[in-house]
């Protein structure tokens, strides 16, 4: 084995998941491209920048044997998500992604900073509640996790009295997936979900509402064509479960972050403006994804040099092309005023991801709020990682606050 498939190896090892970023160094330290077997590989910034934006890596849901596999392909839409934005092909993809785009624009995003808000206080006042009794507090299940699920429960029109419901459905579903030791649960926990957001766009359908989904029901893109009921399915599933995963897990690691830098607490504490660049540099130093989705090459083609024979999966590492020193002068300091435009955490090019603004958004606004409720808070224990690379994500996170 080589001291590359070593380092990339070593990434799945208790110590790697907790911190993956010195195997980065070293592998970037030796060169832009590194792979191990025939799937997983390290690259530098411009690099990673190349294959994300390169129509010619497909993304799908079942690995290509050929291009013109018909076989595959009808195995490939027996998964729901095979007909949403994330995988659909290349000739469904634009549109589509115009028609999905259209909520999620930069002043549809400013409209929703007072709902954002609304949700965080009443958050917040839970805390300060628990704060009242002393002891430590479960900081993901009480802020993390549910802010997130409001907003998109909110945003998408999952009604209030269905949510906690639908929280511990998609907890259970999220960890199985995360950590498959059950598969039958986790597909019982996917069939769920699926079968309820199916019974709420029949609901929509007869009675619109104020919602994602009521507005998505007739949308047409230039051409006049709109979702099929399959397509709009999996990518209200699709929206939904991207919206609460890797915001819940940015806010994680902001607050993580902010935990020893009480200069940059009460900045972001005194004026929302400075939640934004340290929620940049938040995403670019600890992104929540450390991977991009797989690709698939759809012919021989060549990646910074290499060869990559077709049918050859290549998956993108976000967090080592965020670290490159290639693209970021001292890439392991984390520094809020380092500007210099966005980082690639949410992807490039056309898969580039439809929801980032809004996890920005949500993610200022959660540290300003909380920054400005509750400037001293504390974790009373230091907050464990979870062993689920390639997600950076808390298993445990207590934290104390006084009300």
């Amino acid at each position: 084995m080589t001291n590359a498939q070593t380092l990339l190896t070593g990434l799945f090892s208790p110590a790697g998941q907790a911190d993956p970023y010195p195997a980065y160094r070293a592998l970037l330290a030796a060169g832009p491209v590194h792979r191990t077997g025939n799937r997983f590989w390290v690259l530098g910034h411009a690099e990673a920048y190349e294959a994300l934006r390169d129509p010619r890596f497909r993304l799908a849901t079942q690995p290509p044997s050929g291009a013109d596999d018909a076989a595959g392909e009808a195995a490939e839409d027996q998964h729901l998500f095979a007909s949403s934005l994330l995988y659909v092909r290349p000739g469904s993809h634009a549109w589509m992604r115009r028609l999905l785009s259209q909520p999620f624009s930069p002043r549809r995003l400013e409209e929703l900073r007072p709902m954002i808000a609304r949700n965080a206080g009443l958050l917040l006042d839970r805390l300060g509640e628990l704060g009242r009794g002393g002891g430590s507090i479960d900081f993901l299940r009480e802020f993390a996790y549910p802010l997130p699920i409001a907003v998109i429960s909110e945003l998408v029109g999952v009604p209030r009295a269905d949510r906690d419901w639908f929280r511990g459905e998609l907890h259970r579903h999220l960890e199985n997936v995360l950590a498959p030791s059950a598969p039958e649960e986790a597909a019982a926990s996917s069939g769920a979900v699926e079968e309820y957001f199916a019974a709420l766009i029949a609901e929509r359908r007869r009675k619109p509402a104020d919602d994602l989904i009521s507005e998505l029901i007739p949308a047409r893109g230039g051409d006049g064509r709109g979702l099929s009921d399959r397509e709009l399915l999996a990518n209200v599933v699709f929206l939904y479960v991207a919206g609460f995963e890797t915001t819940s897990y940015a806010i994680a690691n902001s607050v993580f972050l902010l935990r020893d830098r009480p200069e940059e607490r009460a900045a972001i504490a005194a004026n929302a403006a400075a939640a934004v660049g340290f929620t940049d540099e938040v995403i670019r130093f600890d992104p929540p994804s450390q991977l991009a989705n797989l690709r698939w090459a759809g012919r021989d083609l060549s990646l910074a040099g290499h060869r990559v024979p077709e049918g050859s999966a290549v998956s993108v590492c976000l967090g080592a092309a965020n670290r490159d020193p290639a693209r970021y002068p001292d890439p392991d300091r984390f520094d809020p005023a380092r500007g210099g435009g966005p980082s690639i955490a949410f992807s490039a090019g056309p898969h580039y991801c439809l929801g980032t603004g809004l996890a920005r958004l949500e993610t200022q606004e959660a540290l300003h709020r909380l920054c400005r409720r509750f400037p001293d808070l504390s974790t009373t224990d230091e907050p464990v990682r979870g062993q689920s690379f390639p997600i950076r994500r808390f298993a445990s996170f207590p934290v104390a606050v006084s009300p």
